[in-house]
């Protein structure tokens, strides 16, 4: 997996409303390329949904999520961080929610 395609999941995972146009400006990547990322995602399983409903995780997706915690877990504080300068924006129970998903993703084994 492309560390843009989790940059995706990721922001995905703390914010449902993350779209292609939020993530296209701040990674100066073209929509073109977003978009083939989000369709190659939804394609793979990773992702399920459309542009214009929105994109959830699948299973498959949060389970790729919870592995790159897992094997990540001091990592949550710095993704935050990296996508609030995407331009993500990321309230304190989305914050919260994050640090949820560590604790769930660091106790499955």
């Amino acid at each position: 997996m492309l560390p843009s395609e989790l940059v995706i999941l990721m922001a995905i995972t703390i914010n449902k409303n993350t779209g292609q146009k939020l993530l296209t400006s701040p990674m100066d990547i073209t929509s073109e390329y977003i978009g083939y990322m989000f369709n190659s995602l939804v394609n793979r399983g990773y992702l399920k949904g459309h542009r214009s409903t929105g994109f959830q995780l699948t299973t498959i997706g949060r389970e790729v999520v919870h592995s790159f915690i897992k094997k990540n877990s001091s990592i949550a504080t710095d993704v935050v961080e990296r996508l609030r300068l995407l331009g993500i924006e990321i309230s304190t129970e989305q914050e919260r929610k994050l640090c949820k998903f560590e604790q769930e993703a660091v106790s499955i084994d």
